[in-house]
């Protein structure tokens, strides 16, 4: 599965300008995240046809990187920032990046249902 990065300047509407050409082709969005970093943003999007969807979004000026998303499942014992963390002080960013995406069950944490 590919993970869709759009970096681009921040402002007002950018998410609405990159979710408005995604629906006008009919292109639904399966995970997103974001975050911006002083004037920067950088959205992190999971589509369907990643590589259409690159090539759409770079022809539109937008600075797009495709990247492997891995989902991983954490058992019990080990907390998610716990992980990241440690992944953080050993410094091996790449392994950051690749276990943002992180899927946990809810019953197996106890959470209740909503």
């Amino acid at each position: 599965m590919k993970a869709l990065n759009i970096i681009h300047e921040d402002h007002p509407g950018l998410l609405a300008e990159v979710t408005t050409l995604l629906e006008k082709e009919g292109i639904a969005v399966q995970d997103f995240a974001g975050l911006s970093v002083g004037n920067t943003a950088v959205l992190s999007l999971t589509v369907e046809n990643s590589e259409q969807v690159f090539r759409m979004l770079s022809d539109a000026g937008y600075r797009v990187i495709a990247s492997e998303h891995l989902l991983v499942r954490l058992e019990k014992q080990r907390s998610v920032l716990e992980l990241e963390g440690r992944i953080v002080w050993e410094g091996d960013l790449d392994a950051l990046r690749q276990s943002r995406t992180i899927a946990e069950d809810r019953e197996d944490y106890g959470a209740d249902s909503d």
